[in-house]
């Protein structure tokens, strides 16, 4: 996995056995905010309400609407298999490769789009997220909608204050989100993107992808475990959330 999407001071390499960098990339991960992967070796805590963030923006940030991406025969198999694909999905612009995970989910697209707009909820449905709060909401001309929140997370002893913003297009079923710039956050910087596809009435395809750069140094190895694996536990969250409150909604109970 290339490190050209996530940026790193360089320092002596440090190795480490595979099997001991996969345990600890999974304990790591499994701490971090599903929406922001590798958050995990920031070298320090620079949050702040009252100052700007170091700059406007490093990444490139995702557009709302549906993903470029094109499924092969073996992947929409699996995809129908009930797994979780991963893909490499290049800029054609910048010519920056990010990774992508699709996944189908047995519930309607509104239900899957209610779980990842419950951002109140995050502390209960996402491991690792101590607290959420919104500072600032409002309906655009557009139709979109912006709120901009701040998230507290933590990852083993490690904590975590970052403030996002982020952008709703309800008709392309789609959230984009990037660091909110007017606040300082302990990542450098993070850019990322959901997409809803319906495939019925009560089945849908979901896209996820995020990219984050860390102001500290992380061993290349460890970043790519990490990044895949916090990849996989965005949608899996999704996923096992959405099929509880539509198993609620269709009780005769719910």
């Amino acid at each position: 996995e290339p490190n050209s999407t996530m940026t790193a001071h360089r320092r002596a390499p440090v190795h480490m056995p595979t099997t001991r960098l996969r345990s600890t990339s999974r304990r790591l991960a499994a701490g971090v905010f599903g929406l922001i992967p590798l958050l995990l070796i920031s070298s320090t805590s620079g949050s702040s309400t009252t100052e700007p963030h170091y700059h406007q923006g490093k990444l490139d940030k995702y557009e709302n609407g549906p993903p470029s991406l094109l499924l092969t025969s073996k992947e929409s198999e699996e995809l129908a298999e009930g797994k979780a694909i991963m893909q490499v999905v290049v800029n054609p612009v910048t010519n920056t490769r990010r990774l992508m995970m699709v996944r189908d989910i047995a519930a309607p697209s509104w239900v899957v789009l209610d779980r990842i707009m419950d951002l109140d909820n995050y502390p209960k449905m996402v491991q690792g997220v101590d607290r959420l709060e919104r500072y600032a909401e409002v309906d655009l001309p557009d139709g979109t909608q912006e709120i901009r929140a701040r998230y507290d997370i933590h990852a083993l002893h490690m904590k975590f204050t970052y403030y996002m913003l982020h952008r709703y297009d309800p008709k392309q079923r789609c959230l984009t989100f990037h660091l909110d710039y007017s606040r300082q956050s302990d990542l450098d910087d993070s850019v990322g993107y959901w997409y809803v596809l319906p495939q019925s009435n009560e089945a849908c395809r979901v896209y996820y992808s995020c990219d984050t750069k860390l102001r500290g140094w992380v061993p290349g190895p460890v970043y790519a475990l990490l990044g895949k694996t916090a990849l996989r536990q965005a949608t899996t969250w999704v996923h096992a959330e959405a099929i509880k409150q539509w198993a609620s909604v269709r009780s005769p109970r719910g």
